[in-house]
């Protein structure tokens, strides 16, 4: 794979842009984020160039995402709030709380499910297209398989 930077900077300059909503606001804030996108469930892309994508995802106790895998990146994510259990392949089950850091290597199943009793909110941070595979969980039962492109 090959990454196209289309824009280089020749030396330090000001911000040419400065979008007035995401992704890629100069400077905001969680709570500006929360109070605009309501009630969870939801995700809202923060950041997005041409080798990042940031992105901050709120569950509701017992919510979570569809067990996926990515072939050409690592993905990993900041907790912070609530408890949040991943799910892996071969039957790897890993706890996070508020400040934890968890990393989960291309290729490995993770199912990600608010275990907690109040919001759960992480920062993930993965590569673009995203391209997510899903695929049965063999931990939950989940069966839902097929290759889609994540939009936040």
């Amino acid at each position: 794979m090959t990454i196209v930077i289309e824009r280089l900077a020749e030396g330090p300059t000001p911000p040419d842009t400065a979008n007035a909503t995401w992704p890629n606001v100069l400077h905001t804030t969680i709570a500006d984020v929360m109070a605009q996108m309501g009630q969870p469930p939801w995700s809202r892309r923060i950041i997005a160039d041409e080798r990042q994508l940031v992105t901050l995802i709120a569950s509701p106790p017992g919510g979570g995402n569809r067990p996926h895998w990515h072939r050409d990146f690592d993905e990993w994510w900041v907790v912070l709030g609530g408890r949040l259990e991943w799910e892996l392949t071969g039957g790897i089950v890993l706890q996070a709380r508020k400040d934890d850091i968890v990393w989960v290597p291309r290729g490995t199943v993770h199912h990600i499910r608010n275990v907690g009793a109040e919001l759960s909110l992480r920062l993930a941070v993965a590569m673009p297209p995203a391209m997510h595979y899903y695929s049965p969980c063999e931990q939950c039962g989940y069966a839902d398989e097929g290759a889609r492109e994540w939009c936040a």
